[in-house]
């Protein structure tokens, strides 16, 4: 009992001096290091103890102030603020990217809206930047009487005299029309032409030994009738040169396809100049369009320079041809051919000749002699009537090889028009030839019905130096028209070619007056019955356009 007091009053005091060692203590350990509260764990049984024990092991030791509350508060604090600092100065730095995101939107947006009308229309509006047509002439014709003449529509032969009763189906004209409009104002045209080729039955020599049979005659073949570019915004600061073009490959020549759309009845019949020798279609360039005043349309122009061929012929000359046609509307036109107007055409250029064709100078050798067209026109357009009046002039315009382009005199050894085509020949070709004639053409459509009438009467002195020329003719058309849709007409008419001359022969000698180097030969032989017999036919005529 004495000795567990023993321990206890030991106990006691050293207690007692810890405890006064401890109230000492921290005054002076403050200075030097943080008190520690030193944690124990019991490894067996997982238990933490802030005192030693048996099977006690030193877990970690605890800063004294890290338990205290008021501490404990003043760092989450202090560590919250922080947060908010930091998230203050994120916010911040997200508002600031925000406004040049804004900016950078609103740029973009702006950029878009420069450029929107040309992505946008390109791809909403693709259907509208293509445009595929079709124009198909067809025909059946019969002939009373076969003669030798021009070709009434393109690629129509018949035989000559003696094969009355001549009759078939033609398919004249195929065309497929390509538009495109890749941009405002720019139009792409490209216009393929299928047409019956006439003659290359002669076979191909290949080598020295071997020969291949023609394929070509008769069959259809394919060429490019147009194939051009458009602009028609050259003369928008103009007002009233507004929407007028320009034209640039093989395209169509001031008159023919315009006379073709005024008059009407280009799937029935050739225009005057059409017929006579002047092809639809050239290579070059020109200008085009209408004069307008407070809407109304006073003149309309199209100025060009183009090759001396054609669309189907390869340019040999170093020369180039000038066309040009004004059309003045003295009382204005509400649209293209609208009322009174007056029209004037000129052409000049030279013979599809290479440069270095052997032969008599240039103006004494009709392939080589320089050639003029002229032709003024008065017309009157109304509602369901229209009228033309034409006066056509050319030199050397209008040659033998145009006169029988339908159906001609065999040159063939043996034929019986040898003299004949001497005769033509030397009244046609002999690069001194002027033409003169008169046209008229009209039509008239029945009101409140589908049917138009219309005709067209056409004369012609194929070279006006020549007294009582045999190949002087006319020719006239007539017929009805059925238009069964927007897009399909049908006509039947009759056309005919006379040579108006009473019978009579010609001599050589006076043929040979007309041909330079001839002019003294004497010439013994006679052109008997120098007249050749008329044409007269049957058509019903058909035209799809779509």
């Amino acid at each position: 009992m004495k000795e567990g007091k023993c321990r206890f009053a030991i106990a006691a005091v050293l207690g007692a001096a810890l405890l006064a060692l401890g109230s000492a203590a921290p005054a002076r350990a403050q200075s030097s290091s943080t008190p520690m509260l030193k944690l124990y764990v019991d490894p067996v049984t997982g238990q933490v103890f802030t005192r030693p024990g048996k099977g006690r092991a030193l877990l970690t030791e605890v800063p004294v102030s890290a338990l205290d509350s008021s501490a404990i508060e003043q760092r989450v604090e202090q560590k919250t603020q922080a947060q908010l600092d930091a998230n203050k100065q994120q916010i911040q730095q997200l508002v600031q990217q925000n406004a040049q995101l804004t900016q950078s939107n609103a740029d973009l947006q702006r950029q878009v809206a420069e450029i929107k009308p040309a992505w946008r229309s390109y791809i909403d509006n693709f259907q509208d930047k293509f445009r595929v047509g079709t124009l198909v002439y067809a025909d059946y014709r019969l002939y009373t009487h076969t003669g030798f003449q021009p070709q009434e529509l393109t690629q129509i032969n018949n035989p000559g005299p003696q094969n009355n009763i001549f009759n078939s189906f033609d398919i004249t004209r195929t065309y497929l029309n390509f538009y495109f409009f890749p941009t405002d104002g720019l139009t792409v045209r490209i216009t393929p032409n299928i047409y019956r080729a006439v003659g290359g039955s002669t076979n191909q020599t290949i080598g020295h030994g071997t020969q291949f049979s023609s394929n070509l005659d008769g069959n259809l073949n394919f060429r490019l009738k147009y194939g051009y570019l458009q602009y028609s915004k050259l003369f928008d600061w103009c007002q009233a040169l507004k929407g007028d073009t320009i034209s640039g490959g093989m395209i169509p020549n001031p008159l023919v396809a315009w006379e073709e759309d005024l008059f009407g009845f280009r799937y029935v019949t050739l225009t005057p100049w059409n017929y006579l020798s002047l092809s639809s279609t050239q290579v070059g360039m020109s200008f085009q369009g209408p004069i307008k005043f407070n809407e109304l349309q006073y003149a309309d122009y199209d100025v060009g320079v183009y090759d001396d061929a054609n669309f189907h012929q390869y340019e040999q000359p170093n020369t180039k041809q000038f066309m040009s046609r004004i059309s003045v509307y003295p009382l204005g036109a509400k649209w293209r051919f609208d009322g009174l107007g007056l029209t004037w055409f000129f052409d000049y250029g030279y013979g599809n000749v290479a440069p270095d064709f052997v032969g008599s100078k240039p103006f004494f050798q009709a392939p080589q002699a320089h050639i003029t067209r002229q032709a003024f026109l008065a017309h009157y357009t109304a509602e369901n009537w229209g009228v033309i009046f034409e006066y056509d002039w050319g030199h050397n315009a209008f040659n033998s090889g145009n006169l029988f382009s339908g159906s001609g005199p065999s040159t063939a050894a043996g034929s019986p028009y040898i003299n004949f085509n001497t005769m033509t020949t030397g009244f046609l070709n002999n690069g001194r030839a002027t033409q003169s004639g008169f046209d008229l053409m009209g039509h008239y459509h029945i009101p409140r019905t589908p049917f138009t009438v219309f005709g067209l009467w056409e004369l012609l002195q194929p070279n006006t130096k020549v007294q009582s020329d045999p190949l002087d003719f006319q020719r006239w058309v007539v017929g009805v028209q059925w238009q069964i849709n927007e897009y399909l007409r049908l006509a039947i008419d009759n056309q005919n070619f006379n040579y108006y001359h009473p019978q009579h022969d010609v001599s050589e000698a006076y043929v040979n007056s007309f041909v330079p180097g001839l002019f003294s030969a004497p010439g013994t032989k006679q052109v008997v019955d120098a007249v050749p017999v008329d044409t007269h036919s049957i058509f019903i005529n058909l035209e799809f356009s779509y």
